[in-house]
């Protein structure tokens, strides 16, 4: 369930719109929670009234990943154990730590029919 992933965003512009199919859930430091779409670093189309671009900075990231599940029976469960692999995980082991400078964004992506990760921001120590 974890791993690096180096650059995961690079070249990537996001659009925070409520959005069915691949949707990502934003948050960075305080906590907040969006849901967004991926586009084209050079969208220039329209964004709906309340809604914003950002560019999200390119980095190193590691990524915590369960395959497809069926959403209605397993959605609770997939969500506690990728939790888990989380707070289980040793950063400090896998020499990383968790980058909270201010504009590093955590995410996650969520489509049962393909996987449900959450990328994390990181930093080498």
């Amino acid at each position: 369930m974890g791993g690096t992933e180096e650059n995961a965003s690079s070249g990537q512009l996001m659009g925070f719109l409520n959005a069915p199919e691949g949707r990502i859930c934003s948050w960075g430091i305080p906590l907040a929670e969006c849901y967004g779409v991926r586009l084209p670093l050079d969208y220039d189309g329209p964004v709906p009234e309340g809604m914003f671009l950002t560019e999200i900075p390119e980095g190193e990231y590691i990524v915590f990943e369960h395959g497809p599940f069926d959403y209605r029976t397993e959605n609770g469960a997939v969500e506690q154990k990728i939790e888990a692999a989380m707070a289980e995980f040793d950063y400090e082991k896998a020499g990383y730590r968790l980058d909270l400078t201010p504009g590093r964004i955590f995410y996650f992506y969520h489509d049962e029919t393909r996987y449900w990760k959450y990328v994390r921001p990181v930093e080498k120590i």
